[in-house]
């Protein structure tokens, strides 16, 4: 079943009303259950959502795409997220760590971060 506001468009212009095209990157963000409890990964993927509408608070801006996931297959430590194309994996993501990590990412600062434990960049062009 669509979403409302899907109803009556095509997947191009669906695709344009979320601003695919533009994004420097993608952020998987795993809600367990086996990393971290239901509960918790919803808490972090609700803190995730506000992040991202604050730093874009129009969709089509916005140059980081958000993604919850059921599981990374890292399973503990979590919640567990990636970020693509940097490839960076980190751990602890939990709600009151989001920001600093979106932060982090969206700064472009190539230094690790404290809940960075493997880098997987994925090849440009």
């Amino acid at each position: 079943m669509a979403k409302e506001g899907h109803q009556g468009k095509n997947l191009s212009e669906i695709a344009e009303l979320y601003g695919i095209g533009q994004y420097d990157t993608h952020f998987f963000l795993c809600t367990g259950p086996d990393c971290c409890s239901p509960e918790e990964g919803l808490a972090a993927w609700n803190a995730l959502k506000a992040k991202i509408k604050e730093l874009f608070p129009r969709m089509r801006d916005a140059k980081i795409y958000r993604t919850k996931v059921g599981c990374l297959r890292m399973c503990q430590e979590g919640p567990t997220a990636v970020c693509y194309p940097q490839g960076r994996w980190f751990r602890g993501v939990t709600a009151d760590k989001v920001a600093e990590v979106i932060d982090h990412i969206h700064s472009g600062n190539p230094a690790p971060h404290p809940l960075e434990f493997k880098q997987n960049p994925l090849p440009r062009g």
